[in-house]
């Protein structure tokens, strides 16, 4: 079979974001365009392996050992590093993603008797035009797409509760997560979670100027559908965003304090800091 290496560039490079785009929903978390598409390429440059004679048992481990390593590197681009503990398991689930991909087309060749697939030195080759690579992205661009739609679909009905405790103040809430709440403090980049609560306000005074001569607080601009304006901002205290399945997570973030102003208490945070 003739192997042309733009071809086999192409197809894993996509194989290589589908497979990343997966492990992004299911580890839930959002990752750039960049990097994805960074890390999708590096993936396909591997598909370079195929052209390499494996005929020593040195070259055939060299391979190997390459084909592996690609795993972390691929995670690491596209994940960046969030400790060893993530980078091992996005490193697993693209592994064992790639894993099942193979396996099919294994299957799928073994019981079609086609030409159209050859498999050397751990890269699938798909004896298919440029026309047909564009169909079918435009195909599992679609599938995404509706997996996304569904997806945000049932994510809005999880209801979460922040807890808010500094010494022996102890603060529960509704919390809702809100992609618009982009505020992050402006000297360290750390995200903001808002805590709409009088009960709170009026705790650290928030009313008085004298708040703000101990040094917790900070005054952010923000801005949101409701309006702009001032919004104090501190360090102190820790806050704990948790779902109906009981499932916990300390935040590592600032609180911003607003006033309710007669409303239904509530912290706003951007879901992408509990991933």
């Amino acid at each position: 079979m003739k192997i042309y290496i733009d071809i086999a560039i192409i197809t894993n490079t996509v194989i290589t974001l589908i497979c990343i785009e997966a492990a992004a929903k299911l580890i839930n978390t959002k990752i750039s365009n960049k990097r994805a598409f960074i890390a999708a390429l590096f993936g396909g440059m591997t598909s370079l392996l195929i052209a390499v004679p494996a005929n020593q048992y040195s070259v055939a481990v060299l391979i190997t050992i390459i084909k592996l390593l690609s795993f972390p590197i691929i995670s690491l681009i596209a994940f960046k590093y969030k400790g060893i503990a993530k980078l091992i398991r996005n490193t697993l689930i693209l592994f064992v993603e790639n894993l099942a991909y193979t396996g099919i087309v294994l299957v799928l060749w073994e019981f079609s008797d086609t030409k159209l697939i050859y498999i050397r030195n751990y890269t699938i080759y798909f004896n298919i035009s440029i026309l047909q690579i564009t169909i079918a992205v435009a195909a599992t661009y679609a599938v995404l797409t509706v997996i996304e739609i569904i997806k945000k679909a049932s994510d809005s009905s999880d209801n979460f509760n922040a807890l808010y405790t500094c010494g022996n103040y102890r603060l529960c809430v509704p919390a809702v997560a809100d992609t618009g709440n982009k505020l992050c403090d402006c000297f360290t980049r750390t995200p903001v979670v808002i805590i709409y609560c009088d009960d709170l306000y009026y705790y650290y005074g928030l009313d008085s100027p004298c708040a703000f001569s101990s040094g917790k607080f900070r005054l952010l601009p923000f801005e949101t559908i409701n309006g702009g304006g001032l919004i104090p901002v501190t360090y102190s205290g820790e806050l704990t965003i948790y779902d109906d399945n009981k499932s916990y997570k300390d935040l590592k973030c600032c609180i911003g304090i607003k006033r309710s102003c007669g409303t239904k208490s509530r912290a706003i945070f951007n879901p992408r800091i509990i991933n």
